[in-house]
């Protein structure tokens, strides 16, 4: 188990405002067991500035972990593999492909990694292992892998493709999340949880061997939720008996306003800046 963990959120669509920036993306910072990880990169420019805003040195990281190939989370990782050209990048090959948007069938828009960031992967120029299972980044710091698909609730909405013509959809088996067990129970760092955050639960806790959930953090996709939804995931994470709960980004703010009155002892504010300490 680490002894300490400490985590500092880079990236995130709401600031405390100047010196950070806000933007539509994620990205943190993960101190561990003497290890650094950059855990997604935003949009692209609030990864700079605020790293130093918060004396984070991107260049002392060890490895640099994509969630999954969405923008919103790889748009700085040509900033983050310039700073750290040393790093070891973590991710599911499928972050690779080209992803599209397609809200707008009629104007389908590019929502895949920079097509430069991605050839760069799959070139030997830069070190990059795989992710399709359960993969440890650094001593204690997990990454999932493919999250398997159980509950009847949970989806990836039908707005993601891998063509511009909307013809193959997305079903984003990239998408991972870390995970680290501490002393109160295992703390449980999300990209978009696009798999559902209760799926994502469920196998963590599976791969663990444990079912103490101390905290959950990041992205949780339930900007689009309905109201059943939003209460058979709130009873879910109930049942995991989560004390810290800092859901953000993609839970939309009508998501966040939901847990902070359905779970008001649970629930913490997360915006950029934001940093949370496990001793």
């Amino acid at each position: 188990m680490a002894p300490t963990l400490c985590v500092t959120v880079l990236v995130e669509n709401t600031s405390p405002g100047a010196p950070l920036v806000s933007e539509a993306g994620l990205a943190m910072w993960i101190e561990t067991a003497g290890r650094r990880v950059l855990f997604d990169t935003g949009l692209g420019k609030a990864l700079p500035v605020n790293a130093a805003a918060l004396g984070v040195d991107l260049a002392s990281a060890d490895a640099v972990v994509l969630s999954h190939g969405h923008i919103d989370h790889t748009g700085g990782l040509a900033h983050a593999m310039a700073q750290a050209p040393g790093a070891t990048c973590y991710a599911h090959p499928a972050a690779l492909e080209a992803k599209y948007s397609c809200r707008d069938k009629a104007n389908p828009r590019q929502n895949g990694m920079p097509p430069d960031c991605a050839a760069r992967l799959q070139s030997s120029d830069y070190r990059f292992v795989e992710t399709r299972g359960p993969t440890e980044i650094v001593p204690g710091l997990h990454a999932t892998g493919e999250v398997p698909r159980e509950t009847d609730y949970e989806d990836t909405g039908v707005t993601f493709y891998l063509d511009p013509e909307a013809r193959r959809p997305d079903l984003l088996p990239d998408d991972q999340s870390l995970w680290v067990e501490c002393p109160q129970g295992l703390v449980v760092l999300c990209g978009c949880a696009h798999a559902g955050i209760v799926n994502t639960l469920t196998h963590v806790t599976r791969l663990a061997g444990t079912d103490r959930v101390h905290a959950v953090i990041g992205g949780t996709h339930l900007m689009s939720a309905s109201a059943e939804r939003l209460e058979a995931t709130a009873r879910a994470l109930e049942r995991f008996d989560i004390g810290l709960l800092a859901v953000c980004h993609c839970t939309g703010l009508a998501g966040r306003d939901f847990f902070r009155r359905r779970l008001p002892d649970r629930f913490v504010e997360c915006t950029a800046g934001s940093r949370f300490v496990f001793e």
